[in-house]
């Protein structure tokens, strides 16, 4: 049987995992949309700019275990 690319990744290092991104990078990593995101995370989500918003790598990918 073969490897899953995920499988074959290193796990993340603390800095990458406390890394900003893209509320719609956020939705990538954690296979939920950005509207889920902004309605049930509000809490994760970090203001950079008034027009701007984020999520940390680490809680994108914590949500993507809750929510499978």
């Amino acid at each position: 049987m073969s490897k899953s690319r995920a499988d074959e990744l290193p796990d993340p290092t603390p800095v990458e995992l406390n890394r900003i991104v893209t509320l719609a990078e956020a939705s990538r990593l954690s296979s939920l949309s950005v509207d889920t995101l902004r309605d049930q995370f509000p809490e994760k989500i970090v203001q950079l700019s008034p027009k701007r918003a984020g999520m940390r790598v680490g809680h994108a990918l914590m949500l993507k275990k809750t929510a499978t």
